[in-house]
């Protein structure tokens, strides 16, 4: 699935109008977000007809700044951290604002599902994340795979604390290399042993 989604053309098409949904969201309220979506816009027409990264442009950080606090006129920009004091004057700068000015708050219907709010970590779950990193290096040796190519710290931390959905370790190849093993040593069918000197895996019984 993964290798599909890597040459699939479609997967490196940008469309300029869904450009800021790849931003970190400096905050929920549509005015910000408006001005964030046409800031992201202009960014992407004007990487695209440079033929460059879109950081190099403008980095998401100063996008999000502007957008949260945007300035009263160009002259502005040059105090804005992240953008050179050219930009109170020069063309691209002119062409910021315009996209500034033009921004209507975001429709309700456009605005973002609210991410939902990830498990805490009890004392306890910390402890089994540390022993899901401990079999994460050890599968991860074995596959000759880098451990953050198998799954996320934050994956790691969610299975620790008892979520099972929508998680990619629990699929594919990961599933096969690493996840199938993680649920067995959290659900108490897996465990570490210690065997002439060597750490290894041992199934348990379930008495």
């Amino acid at each position: 699935d993964e290798m599909a989604r890597a040459s699939d053309p479609a997967t490196y098409a940008n469309d300029p109008e869904r450009a800021w949904l790849r931003l970190r969201l400096p905050s929920r309220k549509a005015d910000v977000l408006g001005r964030l979506k046409a800031l992201a816009r202009w960014r992407e027409l004007e990487a695209q007809d440079k033929d460059v990264p879109r950081g190099r442009i403008v980095k998401d950080e100063t996008l999000a700044d502007l957008a949260s606090s945007p300035p009263r006129s160009q002259a502005d920009l040059a105090k804005v951290r992240g953008l050179s004091a050219a930009w109170g004057g020069n063309a691209i700068g002119a062409r910021l604002m315009a996209a500034l000015e033009d921004a209507p708050p975001l429709e309700a219907d456009e605005m973002p599902a609210r991410e939902p709010q990830r498990p805490g970590l009890s004392s306890e779950g910390a402890l089994i994340a540390d022993l899901l990193k401990l079999l994460l290096k050890i599968r991860a040796k074995e596959a000759g795979v880098a451990p953050r190519l198998i799954v996320r710290a934050d994956d790691l931390e969610l299975l620790a604390a008892g979520q099972r959905n929508g998680l990619d370790v629990l699929q594919g190849w990961r599933h096969d290399i690493f996840g199938a093993d993680a649920l067995a040593l959290v659900e108490g069918r897996l465990g570490f042993a210690v065997t002439d000197g060597k750490l290894k895996m041992s199934q348990l019984s379930g008495d």
